[in-house]
């Protein structure tokens, strides 16, 4: 629901107030603070996925810079949806699209514990 006299935000920044004087409680000061947390999120949620798609031996590559409007449109997103990466999923090649890579060895990044 929209606040728009801000009631909402004034009893968040209270209960993150007085929450905090007994014991450590995150504290958010508004929706910005929020949007930051949920795109951190978000990212280690894609890092996640990435590495589910790693272990199924496909590679991917996470993408910014693109054209979030077009993006929305093709999804049928709503207006106020925000897209936090884009990310491609197939077989990779050693020589890369652009020229040769240099990578890490997965197994030297991965552990798999059983």
């Amino acid at each position: 629901a929209n606040d728009w006299i801000g009631a909402m935000t004034l009893v968040r920044r209270a209960i993150s107030f007085f929450g905090g004087l007994r014991k450590p409680f995150m504290r958010f000061g508004g929706k910005a603070d929020q949007r930051i947390t949920v795109h951190k999120s978000c990212a280690l949620a894609a890092e996640n996925f990435m590495l589910s798609i790693a272990a199924a031996d496909f590679d991917t590559c996470p993408m910014e810079g693109f054209d979030a409007r077009r993006v929305k449109k093709a999804l049928n997103l709503p207006c106020g949806a925000e897209i936090n990466m884009i990310i491609g999923i197939g077989k990779g090649t050693e020589q890369g699209v652009w020229g040769p890579r240099n990578r890490v060895a997965f197994e030297e990044v991965v552990k798999k514990i059983d």
